[in-house]
């Protein structure tokens, strides 16, 4: 009796196991549809926009933005660029608070039935009765932007009135490592593929200007290499100093190190002054 029941035991296993396979690649393949219709949903071109806060701030999360005739959240962070969100006669209008959920409680329905991320707002005619709310902030696309941009928000002492540098994504690829100026020093970038700088190379960037914005003169590109190799870098200010009653400007590096260049995300480097000192924010792009 007792091998009787071991053998019905195992039997009901081997029978379980392959409806739980099957259970298992109905549920990988269910995860890999919604994960493609995802992706499917968010536009090809537009503005992603990212946080770079060398005196601290940041922005509410989430914030809503409108897309069609739905609303959708956006979380706004630092390193990661968001998803792409494209402009609405030539601006984006940012909301702390779902439009579409308070327009349900204007009308007395309940905003939980609603779905979070793409909640509905009330129909267009219903729409032109009730005004949108006051936005949170309103983001002014420059048409030098291009068709895919990267915005860069840098948190002031107003949240609501933050400054925006916008680039050009045709102009900074997804490859290989980029280095904006937004500070008034000029600087110069050194770099070595041997790691000791007996193949040094020197570039130099120019300052930034704000009617020129994000520009070739205040910016620096390395795409050449193999994907996968190591370069060696500083990042370097001109400082005037006295040597035997003599004034004379040396280069002083202010951030070295190594970077590794990538075919599939480019990183890009956004050296900002805080103070009196210069600090080097990382953004992580990937196409």
């Amino acid at each position: 009796m007792k091998y009787l029941s071991l053998s019905l035991i195992l039997t009901a296993l081997l029978a379980f196991t392959p409806v739980f396979a099957q259970s298992s690649r109905t549920n990988r393949a269910a995860r890999g549809a919604a994960a493609a219709a995802a992706a499917q949903e968010e536009p090809n071109t537009g503005v992603r926009f990212v946080i770079c806060a060398p005196n601290g701030g940041s922005l509410p999360n989430p914030l809503y933005y409108q897309s069609g005739e739905e609303f959708k959240r956006v979380r706004i962070s630092s390193r990661v660029p968001s998803q792409r969100i494209r402009p609405i006669g030539g601006e984006i209008k940012f909301y702390d608070k779902d439009p579409a959920a308070e327009a349900a409680q204007d009308q007395g329905d309940t905003p939980a039935a609603r779905p979070a991320r793409t909640a509905r707002p009330a129909r267009r005619g219903q729409q032109a009765a009730a005004a949108l709310p006051e936005p949170y902030l309103t983001v002014n696309v420059p048409q030098t932007a291009g068709s895919k941009s990267i915005c860069i928000v840098i948190p002031t002492d107003n949240p609501r009135a933050p400054q925006t540098f916008f680039l050009n994504e045709a102009q900074f690829p997804a490859k290989g490592v980029h280095v904006i100026n937004l500070s008034p020093r000029p600087l110069i970038v050194q770099t070595s593929t041997s790691g000791n700088f007996s193949d040094i190379q020197n570039a130099p960037i120019g300052v930034f200007k704000r009617n020129e914005g994000v520009t070739e003169s205040n910016s620096w590109h390395y795409t050449s290499g193999n994907h996968g190799d190591q370069v060696s870098f500083r990042l370097c200010t001109r400082q005037n100093r006295q040597t035997n009653g003599r004034n004379s400007a040396t280069l002083v590096p202010f951030k070295s190190g190594k970077f590794i260049v990538s075919e599939r995300q480019s990183q890009i480097n956004v050296v900002v002054e805080s103070g009196n000192t210069l600090k080097l924010i990382s953004i992580q792009a990937a196409n």
